[in-house]
């Protein structure tokens, strides 16, 4: 059965929660609640250029460092249909859980969302940094 996702100024708000909903998921550590967000074919692609799919996102993706900050701003959500895209910038602060220093990564971001089952689920991740630091 194919839905239609809700009308693109309603969707885009929906959006910006979910965003807020990820990010607050992320620094709580809630992995149930990443699931349900992120697409199970999920393309992430992080800061120092390696790729996960779902499956290895939840394997390495968050599992080791503990984030203390994720800061979005100037986010633009583009609603296309039954997909939508996200950008804006994002300063996200970690500390690694092996003790080697804390992760500090100011940058640009672009996110793909698409509607299925009448949910909006996150389906591509890609992240430039502008500034980048472990101290």
């Amino acid at each position: 059965m194919t839905t239609t996702p809700t009308a693109a100024p309603d969707a885009e708000a929906l959006l910006l929660d979910l965003e807020a909903q990820r990010c607050d998921a992320m620094k709580r550590g809630d992995f149930a609640r990443l699931r349900e967000i992120l697409h199970p074919s999920l393309t992430h692609v992080h800061a120092k250029g390696q790729v996960d799919d779902y499956d290895s996102y939840f394997r390495s993706g968050g599992t080791h460092v503990e984030y203390r900050q994720i800061d979005r701003s100037d986010l633009k959500v583009r609603v296309l249909g039954t997909s939508a895209l996200m950008t804006g910038r994002q300063l996200l602060v970690a500390v690694r859980k092996n003790g080697s220093g804390t992760v500090r990564i100011d940058s640009r971001i672009m996110q793909v969302w698409t509607h299925e089952e009448g949910r909006w689920r996150q389906l591509a991740f890609q992240t430039t940094p502008l500034e980048m630091s472990v101290t």
